[in-house]
């Protein structure tokens, strides 16, 4: 067996691999024993919410194909490197660092409303213009409501913001906000 501590879920998890032969053995024994340890095993559902939470991206989810690195917060290690990589030519040209690039951005909408449908447009204007998308949306147990990611135009600069967001001729409201909804200091992931 393989056992990889990760945090996808943004919590304590670890993965197990193994041969498919040995999986249901293994799985009883997990939750036999996860019952005493106050763990459990999780599936893909619960993993994409736990994920979203902490504002982890999915790539090719919360991703498209002009999605660079410093539109999902990660621009400070592209600054430091000095020497020259592959494709580092193509992370300081002008339009990878135009300041009104889709940054990836955390959504919530008002108490009592449902998840916005993934794919939604955030949009503004007369006739309506796209500023972006939601990308991943679910309601969170853990929270208590719905959550949502998305890729806006200055998404990090509209903090704060209610922004129009367009489904299928509906127009809802939604509040611009971080990315991570929980645990934002990382402590449960580093207990």
């Amino acid at each position: 067996m393989r056992i990889a501590r990760v945090s996808f879920t943004g919590d304590l998890s670890y993965e197990l691999s193994i041969r498919r032969t040995k999986a249901p053995a293994l799985w009883d024994a997990v939750i036999r024993s996860g019952r005493a340890q106050g763990a459990a095993p999780i599936g893909i559902e619960a993993l994409s919410i736990l994920r979203a939470e902490k504002g982890y991206i999915m790539v090719g989810k919360d991703t498209d194909g002009e999605t660079m690195p410093h539109d999902l917060g990660f621009g400070i290690p592209r600054l430091k490197k000095s020497a020259a990589f592959i494709g580092d030519r193509s992370l300081h040209c002008d339009k990878v660092n135009a300041l009104n690039r889709k940054t990836l951005v955390g959504l919530r909408v008002p108490t009592g409303d449902t998840p916005l449908p993934t794919g939604a447009h955030f949009v503004e204007g007369t006739p309506p213009r796209s500023l972006g998308y939601v990308t991943s949306s679910y309601d969170s147990p853990t929270l208590g409501h719905p959550l949502a990611l998305g890729l806006v135009e200055s998404g990090t600069a509209r903090i704060g913001e209610t922004i129009s967001v367009w489904h299928l001729g509906e127009v809802r409201k939604a509040t611009i906000c971080a990315p991570c909804a929980f645990d934002p200091d990382g402590g449960r992931l580093h207990a």
